[in-house]
């Protein structure tokens, strides 16, 4: 199944971006981070904090294993470090066409310096842990990306309307 996969940083727009494009299309929209908290009812720093990191990984995989078999065309917005996952990248690539939504060091900066949420930035640092995350996650998630967006330099209108207007081929070839 050709789902239209989305990838980026924590604060890159996945979420907004994902259940627009799901509307627009008329398609579902998943989201793997609420898929698994809602597994576990739990938050994904209450998983990470209880379980570990790997854990959580884990259960990401498992859940991008079963949408691979789901033959409804689907919008999912993967979490920000599911990408990072070696034993992802041949699921990943199953799932379907992968939009990368690529936000600069500053306009994730900015919607994060608040976040509380997440639990690989949280505490003292904020930026230097924006910075290295940015640096290490940026050529993977590229190597994944059939579409790259810039997010954070144009109004959400005008990315949504160019991002449609790529993914026309796909949804129609689905």
């Amino acid at each position: 199944m050709n789902h239209i996969v989305i990838i980026g940083f924590m604060g890159s727009g996945k979420t907004r971006v994902g259940k627009r494009l799901a509307k627009d299309f008329d398609l579902p929209f998943i989201d793997i981070d609420r898929v698994v908290t809602r597994k576990m009812n739990l938050s994904v720093k209450d998983i990470f904090d209880k379980f570990g990191e790997p854990f959580y990984r884990a259960l990401e995989t498992t859940v991008i294993k079963e949408l691979i078999k789901d033959q409804e065309q689907k919008v999912i917005s993967l979490g920000s470090g599911l990408p990072m996952q070696e034993q992802n990248e041949k699921y990943i690539k199953q799932l379907g066409t992968v939009v990368y939504l690529k936000g600069s060091y500053e306009t994730l900066k900015e919607r994060l310096e608040n976040s509380k949420s997440n639990p690989l930035i949280d505490g003292d640092n904020k930026a230097d842990k924006i910075k290295k995350l940015l640096k290490q996650r940026d050529p993977v998630y590229a190597k994944f990306a059939d579409i790259e967006m810039i997010t954070g330099d144009k109004p959400f209108e005008e990315l949504i309307s160019q991002l449609e207007e790529k993914l026309q081929t796909v949804i129609k070839n689905s």
